[in-house]
Order: structure tokens, then C-alpha cells, then sequence
């Protein structure tokens, strides 16, 4: 069963974290520090934020909603125990009508050790009884008194009323004789209205931030990545196939923008909330603390198991995904071929089986999360309930106030959130290195184009000579050998040979798309590769046999953005290539729009758009690759009325299948498995009777001859 469908790197992970990976990025991120500093500013500042709001809750509850004064009993000839309660807080204390019972005012009870508090009411010092205490400042407070004297005791100072005996007052009275307990609940509520409109604001700047500098980062990245891929040669392109690289600028490039904007800052946030949760439970109350951290044993060993498992998976759905995308291509590309040959049950049938094989690596995954996920509810939910019993208790025993249970409760929902969250940010995590990975891979792939340290940028006269060429694709089956031949300025040579013996071959080193292994290809004298290889290209012209058209309208593909060649230029170089007739057919002349590829056109009509784009920039030589090979026989008389302007003062370099339009050149050379095997003129080819001679009788079917081999 045929199953590897290429693109097989996309399966491959590093590490789920790499410094060094992050430490090559950070140099694309260093013209954006200031960004990153204001947002990391901004993410310390929430934080913070997001840490005062449970502790303003607490404060809430223990000054304004749930206040009241205990009663205090002491002997006159108490034990040593009641001396030192009454030597530490007996100033503090509000005497009551009877003999020995004093009121123990809620802010001093706040202040007191909670294990202090519970021994003295042990020993009975503190008794049951709760009040409020209440000091009439306005004039409604003071009706209140009037209103209910049996309700109040104490003095103009200090007046008390049991909490049981407050439910028994009107609800317009409560309020007045609770206003200030109100008003403070009221402003800590708009505190925290304030806090959260500043926390928006914050967040927002920090996003916009962060984003800022996530895009401009991104930009430089795929700018950079684009310039290296254009300046490396045709091999590497050989092995990479084009949709690879385009997920390389996009898809891969994405990913770390992503793990940059929604993970790091985020990650780094969760981190200053977990310890500043830690320390502040710590504070509150030590034992509560300790109590709610029991479960943190277990949250470790399962994100270690999670971790572990979702890393196999994440590797399988990334192989799955790479299957899939290779069979989608292969199998779209060719739907001529599939519809032609009917292959679409049999193309189904194996799709079937990869998209099987993605959707069991999805389960395996979602198993993973769906035992993660709700094992880590779980356990914070036993964290809380754990924390409701012990916490509780001591709230009851009054070792803690409500308050600070109610804190505590808060504080361990928000520990627990960036815990659930594991799941999605080690995904993207995951996936980003493995971006970056690849990323940093392609900018690392040698460019392998000598550049000499004093380019030649001279004009070219056009004296081409092949010394003792050898060369290879693969660096072991050569496809040249020890090819040697010379091209003198102005002259016309071309190069004939059965299909595979290495013509193009020749071309592709002139233009150094390739480098030659063995021997040299020198012009005027020099080496091509010490020739600057701008000024090299720029003064060949070259038209290949695939002839490639940019999405664009007419002119611009014959200038190529040259600004140098404006609209006059255009027409007449598309007269010299005898385009402009077929040009004046269309709808919108030179500014018709030929579709992705030139798809509106015909090949025929293409190729003459590629004789117009090689003579725009009036190259000292012209390559020709099989250039009349996809052009039916009207457009091959246009081409060759206008092959002798074309040609004039010009050196060319002629690939021909078609002997008929190479018989007046003035040299030609046969290839034969790489080797020049004849080199003369037509005349002279004919003449000796060899393997040229042998293509032209094949070709042009003479019989006696018909079937005659090639010399091997």
C-alpha cells in the first residue's frame, strides 16, 4: 500500500521549549523593546490589579458587612490570665452597665492573634455575645436612640445594641444606623469598579502593545525569510517543493506570532499571579494555606503525565496533517489525469484511509484533554471544598474571620485557572517552536553562490567558452562530461541532442542557477563566478521552453518593473517579437489582464510575450530553450521572421528539437550523454554522417535511414 505521500518533516518536534531557538528570535525582536517593556509594564501593573480585588472583598466583609463588638467578663480577682488580657487590651476596652463586662471594640479584635483570641475564650474572658457598636454623629442617627431607648446601651460616646435585637428594626432604620458601614462597603465596590475600568484600559494598551510589536516582528521575520528564499539557488528548489516553503511564510510564521502574543505575556502573567497568590495566602493565614497547596502534589503528576501524552499526540496529528495536505496536492494538481483515468474511487479509497488515520490521532488527543481538563476541575474543586471544611471550621471557631475564608476562596479559583489553560498554550507552545525550528532551519540553508570579493560589473561583450565542464544533480550521476566548445561574439551556436543528454543542463550553469563541479564557463575571458551575478543575469536574455507568466496585465510582464523600459519601449520590442498582433486582438490591448500562470493565453502566444520579456532588456546574449517547442506553425513563422532581428549583433545560444530552425546557425554542437560528440555546421554535419546527421534523417523521415541508431 502506497503510503508516504512527502512532506514528512512536518511530523518531526524539538523540544517543547528551546532557548536557543528563543534567543534567535529575540534579535528580530530587539528594535521593539520598548513595546515589550510597556507591555510587560502593563501586564505587572493587571497583575497586580487582579490580586487587590479579592483582598478588597476581604476587606469588605471584616470592617463593614460582618462587624461586631464581643463581650469581655473579668474577675476582679482574676487569675494571671485575666491580668495580662486586661494589660494588653484593657485601655481598648468599652465598659458595660454590669459590674465586670466590657465590650471588645471589632477593629481591635482584628488586630489580635487568632490563637490568642481562642485561648482567651477558653479560659471564658470572651464570652458568646456580639453587639454593635454605634456613635450618633447627625441628627436621624440620634432619633434612632429616642426611637428605641430599650434597644440602646451605653453613653453619648459608645452606644450598643445586640445583633439579635437589630432585626427587629425597620429596614429605613438599619440603614441609618449601618450608613457608615454602607458608604465603606460602597467605596471599596468603587474601587473596585475603578480597578477594573483601569485593568481594561491597561489591557487594551498592553494587547495593542504587544500585538504592535508581535506584527512588526512577524513582518521582518517573513521579510527576511522571503529575501533568503529568492537569493537561493535553483537546487534548493529541487527538494523543497513550493508549498512547503509558502507554509514556511505563513502557516509556521503565524504560529510563533501566536506563542509570542497569546502565551509568553500570558505565561509570564500567570506566573506573577501564582506567586503573588502564594505569598498572600501565606500572609492571610499560614495553616489555610498549607491546607489548599495539599493538592498541588497531584496537580504536578498529572501536567508531567499530560504533558508527556499530549506531546505523542500533538507529534502523530502533525504527521496526519502533513499525510493529508501532500495527498490533497498530489491528487488536485493531477485531476486531468485522475478524471482522465477514472481514479477517483481508488483516490477516495486511500484518502479514506489517511483521513481515518487523522481522525484517530484528533481522538487520541481529545481523550488526552478530556481526562486532563476535567481531572484538574477536579482536584481545584476539591482544593475549594477541602478549604470550605478546614477553612470553616476555623472560621467558627473564630481562629479566621470571614473574610479572610472568603479571600482565600477567590484566591484559589484564580490559582487554578492558568493550570485549566495548560492544554491550549502548551499547543501552541508545541507547534510555535516546532515553527520556529523550521523557520530558523530555512534561514540557516547555505545560499552556496560564490560571491567574489571584487565582483566584475563590466558590459558583456558576448565570448562564451565551456572549459572541461563537468557537472551533476546529485553530486554522483553527471549529466556533462568534460564538455568543452567556445561561442565567439555575435555568432550563433546551437546545441542538439537527444532528450536527457544534458542541454539545458548547459544553460542553467551559463546562468549559474546552478554551480559548475568541474572545469570553468568563461565570458570574455573571465569566469562567471567572478562576474557579479546581477550584472551577469541581467545582460543574458534568456526564454525557456515552460514559459511563465506573472498575474498582471500585458506590459508589466513584458517589463518586469524595469523602470527603465516605458510603454514605446514595450511596443516595440513586442513588434521586433512579432507580439503585437495578437496583442491588438485582445480586449484591452497591452493592458489586458492574463490570470494566474498567463492562463488566458495560449502557449504559442505566451512564448512570443517571453521573445518581447528576454529583448526588453537588450541582452548582449540570448538563450533560447526549445523556444519554439509549445508554438504551432503560424506563430514559428512569426517567431522566425523576426529571430534574424532578434539575433543581430547578439550572441545566442539556440536549444532546438526542431532542426529546421537551427540549419543557418552558425555553429552547431551535439550533446550525446553528456559529451559534445560533433560540432560544425549544418553543411558540415550532414556531411560526416554522424549522430546529427542521424537526428535530421530521423526527423525528417527518411526512409532509408529510418532505422539507423545513435552512436554510443
Amino acid at each position: 500500500m502506497y503510503t508516504d505521500f512527502g512532506y514528512m518533516e512536518e511530523g518531526k518536534l524539538g523540544k517543547p521549549y528551546d532557548l536557543k531557538l528563543m534567543a534567535r528570535l529575540g534579535k528580530f525582536l530587539k528594535p521593539y523593546w520598548g513595546l515589550m517593556t510597556l507591555s510587560l509594564l502593563f501586564v505587572l501593573i493587571m497583575a497586580g490589579l487582579d490580586l487587590l480585588i479579592p483582598y478588597l472583598t476581604k476587606e469588605a466583609i471584616d470592617r463593614y458587612i460582618v462587624v461586631a463588638a464581643r463581650e469581655v467578663v473579668l474577675r476582679e480577682d482574676g487569675s494571671p490570665e485575666e491580668h495580662r488580657f486586661w494589660s494588653q487590651y484593657g485601655q481598648k476596652l468599652i465598659p458595660k452597665k454590669e459590674k465586670g463586662k466590657f465590650l471588645l471594640p471589632p477593629d481591635v479584635m482584628q488586630s489580635m492573634d487568632r490563637k490568642e483570641m481562642a485561648l482567651f475564650q477558653k479560659f471564658g474572658f470572651l464570652t458568646e455575645n456580639r453587639y454593635y457598636l454605634f456613635v450618633p454623629q447627625k441628627p436621624e442617627e440620634e432619633s434612632i436612640l429616642k426611637k428605641y431607648p430599650s434597644f440602646f446601651e451605653g453613653s453619648d460616646s459608645h452606644w450598643f445594641i445586640s445583633l439579635h435585637r437589630m432585626k427587629e428594626l425597620k429596614r429605613e432604620d438599619l440603614l441609618v444606623l449601618r450608613g457608615k458601614d454602607v458608604a465603606g462597603v460602597f467605596h471599596i465596590a468603587l474601587l473596585v469598579v475603578l480597578i477594573l475600568v483601569i485593568n481594561f484600559g491597561l489591557n487594551f494598551s498592553q494587547v495593542y502593545a504587544m500585538e504592535l510589536a508581535g506584527q512588526k516582528m512577524m513582518h521582518d521575520l517573513r521579510m527576511k525569510a522571503f529575501s533568503h528564499l529568492q537569493e537561493l539557488p535553483v537546487s534548493f528548489f529541487d527538494k523543497n517543493p513550493v508549498g512547503r516553503l509558502v507554509t514556511r511564510l505563513t502557516n509556521d510564521i503565524q504560529n510563533v506570532h501566536e506563542m509570542f502574543t497569546s502565551v509568553l505575556i500570558n505565561l509570564l502573567k500567570d506566573i506573577l499571579l501564582l506567586i503573588g497568590i502564594i505569598i498572600l495566602l501565606l500572609q492571610l493565614n499560614r495553616d489555610l494555606a498549607l491546607v489548599s497547596f495539599s493538592v498541588l502534589p497531584l496537580i504536578f503528576v498529572t501536567t508531567l503525565f499530560f504533558s508527556r501524552r499530549a506531546r505523542e499526540a500533538f507529534r502523530e496529528i502533525r504527521l496526519k496533517i502533513a499525510q493529508m495536505n501532500s495527498f490533497f496536492h498530489e491528487n488536485f494538481s493531477g485531476i486531468k489525469v485522475v478524471q482522465l483515468f477514472r481514479r477517483e474511487k481508488e483516490n477516495s479509497r486511500r484518502f479514506e484511509k489517511v483521513n481515518d488515520g487523522y481522525y484517530l490521532a484528533n481522538m487520541k488527543q481529545i481523550s488526552i484533554y478530556a481526562f486532563f481538563v476535567p481531572l484538574v476541575d477536579i482536584l481545584s474543586s476539591g482544593a475549594i471544598g477541602l478549604l470550605l471544611w478546614y477553612g470553616g471550621g476555623k472560621v467558627i471557631q473564630e481562629m479566621i474571620t470571614l473574610g479572610v475564608l472568603v479571600a482565600f476562596l477567590s484566591y484559589i479559583r484564580m490559582f487554578f485557572q492558568p493550570i485549566r489553560d495548560l492544554s491550549e498554550k502548551y499547543n501552541i507552545l508545541q507547534s510555535a517552536m516546532a515553527s520556529l525550528e523550521r523557520i530558523f532551519s530555512l534561514l540557516d540553508e547555505d545560499k552556496k553562490i560564490f560571491k567574489p570579493p571584487s565582483p566584475k560589473k563590466e558590459e558583456m561583450k558576448g565570448n562564451i567558452e565551456f572549459h572541461h565542464v563537468s557537472f551533476s544533480y546529485n553530486g554522483e550521476d553527471k549529466v556533462l562530461k568534460d564538455v568543452s566548445f567556445s561561442v565567439r561574439e555575435g555568432e550563433t551556436v546551437a546545441i542538439v541532442g537527444a532528450t536527457g543528454a544534458g542541454k539545458t543542463s548547459l544553460l542553467h550553469l551559463l546562468e549559474r542557477f546552478y554551480e559548475v563541479e568541474e572545469g570553468a564557463i568563461l565570458i570574455d575571458g573571465m569566469d562567471i563566478r567572478e562576474w557579479d551575478i546581477t550584472q551577469l543575469r541581467s545582460q543574458i536574455g534568456l526564454v525557456m521552453q515552460e514559459t511563465f507568466l506573472f498575474a498582471g496585465d500585458i506590459e508589466e510582464n513584458i517589463r518586469l518593473e524595469n523602470r527603465k523600459i516605458d510603454g514605446e519601449k514595450v511596443k516595440e520590442v513586442a513588434q521586433v517579437a512579432n507580439a503585437e498582433k495578437f496583442i491588438q486582438r485582445l480586449p484591452h490591448g497591452y493592458r489586458t489582464n492574463v490570470g494566474e500562470g498567463g492562463e488566458t493565453l495560449s502557449a504559442g502566444e505566451k512564448q512570443l510575450l517571453a521573445f518581447a520579456r528576454a529583448l526588453s532588456i537588450n541582452p548582449k546574449v540570448l538563450i533560447l530553450d526549445e523556444a519554439t517547442s509549445h508554438v504551432d506553425p503560424e506563430k514559428e513563422r512569426l517567431i522566425q521572421e523576426g529571430l534574424a532581428r532578434l539575433l543581430k549583433g547578439r550572441t545566442a545560444i539556440v536549444i532546438a528539437h526542431r532542426l529546421s530552425t537551427i540549419q543557418h546557425a552558425d555553429k552547431i554542437v551535439v550533446l550525446h550523454k553528456g559529451r559534445v560528440r560533433e560540432i560544425g555546421t549544418h553543411a558540415e554535419l550532414m556531411v560526416e554522417k554522424g549522430i546529427y546527421f542521424r537526428l535530421y534523417q530521423l526527423q525528417f523521415g527518411i526512409k532509408e535511414d529510418r532505422g539507423q541508431r545513435l552512436e554510443g
